[in-house]
């Protein structure tokens, strides 16, 4: 190859390298806090098995636009009959997008993986905020 051809194809190169680098690191995060139910209140309910954090992993639908579900799991093991909803809101904060729920069956071991699919797939570039709700058994 000449040089000066050399020249004009490696800084084209690079900008492909660097697009393609920037559109991998384009994934959406999101920070999910999950609240005792009562805290603040005259009586304190206590969250079912006692967890204190939840971890959330997106399940994508077969077009990778879309999420279908999620897989959910907990600090602590919950006990059979635990209801888990998982709600996904748009930017405005109070629509609802997405949502799924179980019931356990069993129960739950600790860091154990649950997976929640939504009644419908929602668009990855509408969602903002996930809220992971549980309900525990006899409630």
């Amino acid at each position: 190859m000449k040089r000066s051809v050399k020249r004009r194809v490696f800084p084209l190169v690079i900008a492909l390298v660097l697009a393609v680098v920037s559109a991998a690191l384009a994934v959406p995060t999101f920070n999910l806090n999950v609240q005792q139910i009562g805290e603040g209140g005259p009586q304190t309910i206590t969250v079912p098995g006692g967890v204190a954090t939840a971890t959330v992993n997106w399940v994508l639908d077969t077009n990778p636009d879309y999420v279908k579900g999620v897989s959910v799991s907990f600090d602590q093991a919950l006990p059979s009959g635990t209801t888990i909803y998982v709600k996904v809101y748009a930017s405005d904060g109070t629509t609802i997008i997405a949502q799924g729920s179980t019931t356990l069956s069993s129960n739950l071991n600790a860091n154990t993986p649950v997976e929640i699919d939504f009644t419908s797939s929602v668009e990855i570039k509408n969602m903002n905020t996930v809220a992971v709700v549980l309900v525990g058994p006899n409630q």
